[in-house]
């Protein structure tokens, strides 16, 4: 009789100890594991958008980059598959930075 006691109350407590390690799990590990992923697309468009307005910079370098900034966010959006807003964002931020770098 105790022995089966023993042996429910054991089971229970495995099922009690893995129901809360899924729950931890899914609470803290995976809005990390997210997050993380989103950080590094994040640094991969920043990184495309930075090429493809010194490539811009390269071949139009008289022309004001408003002038071809359309198809810099054209040419992010083809490598990248991010939508037309954030491509935007993507190329103002790295004009911006390479204008910060100059002064």
């Amino acid at each position: 009789m105790l022995h089966s006691i023993q042996s429910w109350l054991l089971s229970g407590l495995g099922s009690i100890i893995v129901f809360l390690v899924a729950w931890l799990t899914k609470e803290y590990l995976l809005p990390y594991l997210s997050t993380e992923r989103k950080r590094k697309m994040a640094k991969y468009i920043l990184l495309i958008a930075d090429e493809v307005t010194d490539y811009f910079l390269l071949k139009c370098p008289k022309k004001s980059w408003t002038k071809w900034i359309d198809q810099a966010v054209d040419k992010i959006i083809e490598i990248t598959g991010v939508n037309r807003e954030i491509a935007l964002r993507a190329a103002q931020a790295a004009l911006a930075r390479k204008s910060k770098s100059k002064k």
